[in-house]
């Protein structure tokens, strides 16, 4: 499982993608993307698997 944690430029973000749990990389990857396209204040998006304690997996930059 993988989850989203977005860098948010002045502030915070309440999107729905943040909370959910992503059964593949790709799923996530999708997910990041759309995240940033939702709000300009976004400005990357990191993908974590959901381990104890959590594991990076990759940054998704805003392009």
């Amino acid at each position: 499982m993988f989850k989203l944690i977005p860098t948010v430029r002045g502030g915070s973000t309440n999107s729905p993608l943040v909370a959910v749990r992503y059964s593949t990389v790709d799923e996530a990857r999708e997910s990041s993307k759309q995240l940033i396209q939702e709000s300009g204040r976004i400005t990357r998006v990191m993908i974590v698997a959901d381990e104890h304690p959590p594991r990076f997996v990759e940054w998704i930059e805003r392009s």
